[in-house]
C-alpha cells in the first residue's frame, strides 16, 4: 500500500469517516504479512457467525479464531445431560458435553481454512458450580477428589473427542488452564478445583489434556498480569513444576494492557523471562485501551500495539501466534476504551497499521 493511501485511511478512521469497498480492499492481509512467523488472528463470539462482513474480515485478516465464551466450561458442560447420565448408569464421573454455542465458529473456521485456539478447558471461573458437587446438584456435598479427577478426565476426553470426530486438525492448540495464579499470593488460586483435588490438579489436567488430544496438539497455560513481578513470579513456578512432565507446550499472554500502563520495559521483561523457559509462546488476548478515542490517543494506542509487535517479533522462533480479543471496538469487552484495530464501522484504525508495519509505523 503507497504512503498516501495508508495516511488516507488513517485520516479517516480518526475521524469516525467510513472507508469505502474500494479503499478497504486496498488493506494489507495481517495473516500474509505474519506468514512463516506465527498466524495473527482474533478472538470472535457466537454472533459474528450470522454476519456476513465480520465473517469477511475475519477470513480476509486472520489465520486462527479463539471463541470468546463458546468453549469455556459453562458453554460446554451439559449438567442437565450429566445428570441424566449419573441416574442411567450409577457413575459419579459420568459428564456430558454440548458444542451447541461453539458450532458456528468451527465450521466457519474448518469451511475457510482457518485454525483454532481452544479456550479453555479448566477456569474457576465461567464452570457450573454444580460441577463439584454430587449428582451435579449444588444443594448436595462436594464430590470426593477421586470423583472429581474422573470428571475432569472424562470432560477433557469428551472435549477431545468431538473435536476429533466432527474437526479434526482444525483445533491446533487450547488453554488447558486458565488463570489459576492468584494476583495477590502469588499461588494457586483457591478455586473450587484446588478444593476438591488440591495442589496437583493443573498436572492431572494437563496429562488428560495430552492423553486425548489429537497428536501436534499444543498444550497451554494461559494468564494475565504477567508484566507484574509479583504474578510473573507464581506463574513461572506453576510452569516449572508442569515442564518435567513433558505436557505442557507453551504459555500465553493475556495482554489486555492500556497505552500507558504497564510499560513496554515492563512487558519485554515479562516476556523475556518466559521465553527463557523455552516453552513456546503466544499473545492470545491482546487490547489496548485508550481513554478517549482522541487523534492522540489513537496515535498512542498505535504505538502500544507496534511496540507489541516488535517485541513478538524478536522471539518468532517460539511464538506460535498473536490474537487481538475481539473483532472491532463496540463487540469488545473494553468497549468504551475503544481497544481494538477496527472500530464499530469496521474501519482500520491506526493501531491496525501498526500491527501491520510495526517496523515502519510512525
Amino acid at each position: 500500500m503507497n504512503t498516501r493511501r495508508m495516511m488516507t485511511l488513517l485520516l479517516c478512521a480518526c475521524l469516525g469517516l467510513t472507508v469505502s469497498g474500494a479503499a478497504a480492499d486496498t488493506l494489507p492481509a495481517l495473516k500474509d504479512v505474519y506468514a512463516g512467523r506465527f498466524d495473527i488472528g482474533t478472538a470472535a463470539p457466537r454472533s459474528a457467525f450470522t454476519d456476513i462482513q465480520l465473517m469477511k474480515l475475519m477470513k480476509e485478516q486472520f489465520s486462527i479464531l479463539t471463541p470468546e465464551n463458546e468453549l469455556k466450561p459453562d458453554s460446554v458442560l451439559d449438567v442437565a445431560g450429566s445428570q441424566k447420565l449419573i441416574r442411567e448408569t450409577g457413575d459419579e464421573t459420568s459428564v456430558a458435553v454440548r458444542f451447541d454455542a461453539a458450532n458456528g465458529l468451527l465450521r466457519f473456521a474448518s469451511n475457510n481454512g482457518l485454525k483454532v485456539h481452544g479456550h479453555t478447558l479448566l477456569w474457576h471461573n465461567q464452570t457450573p458450580v454444580t460441577f463439584f458437587h454430587e449428582g451435579y446438584d449444588s444443594k448436595k456435598p462436594m464430590v470426593t477428589r477421586d470423583v472429581m479427577l474422573g470428571r475432569m478426565e472424562n470432560y477433557i476426553k469428551g472435549v477431545m473427542e468431538y473435536m476429533q470426530e466432527n474437526y479434526p486438525g482444525v483445533v491446533v492448540s487450547w488453554d488447558v488452564l486458565n488463570e489459576a495464579i492468584d494476583d495477590g499470593t502469588g499461588k494457586l488460586r483457591n478455586s473450587n478445583w484446588l478444593k476438591v483435588i488440591g495442589e496437583d490438579y493443573p498436572s492431572y489436567a494437563f496429562a488428560f489434556a495430552r492423553k486425548y488430544a489429537e497428536e501436534g496438539t499444543l498444550l497451554y497455560y494461559n494468564d494475565y498480569n504477567t508484566a507484574y513481578a509479583g504474578k510473573r513470579k507464581g506463574i513461572i513456578s506453576l510452569l516449572k513444576t508442569l515442564m518435567p512432565e513433558g505436557n505442557i507446550d507453551g504459555y500465553g499472554f493475556q495482554m489486555h494492557h492500556k497505552s500507558g500502563e504497564p510499560s513496554m520495559d515492563m512487558i519485554t521483561k515479562s516476556v523475556e523471562e518466559i521465553a527463557a523457559l523455552s516453552l513456546k509462546l503466544r499473545v492470545s488476548e491482546l487490547d489496548v485501551g485508550i481513554s478517549a478515542k482522541s487523534e492522540i490517543s489513537l496515535q498512542k494506542q498505535a504505538e502500544k500495539y507496534a511496540a507489541v509487535m516488535k517485541l513478538m517479533l524478536r522471539f518468532s522462533d517460539q511464538t506460535e501466534a498473536v490474537q487481538v480479543w475481539g473483532i472491532k471496538d463496540d463487540m469488545s469487552w473494553r468497549n468504551k476504551e475503544f481497544p481494538l484495530l477496527f472500530d464499530a464501522a469496521r474501519n482500520p484504525k491506526p493501531a491496525f497499521f501498526a500491527v501491520a508495519d510495526p517496523e515502519g509505523f510512525q
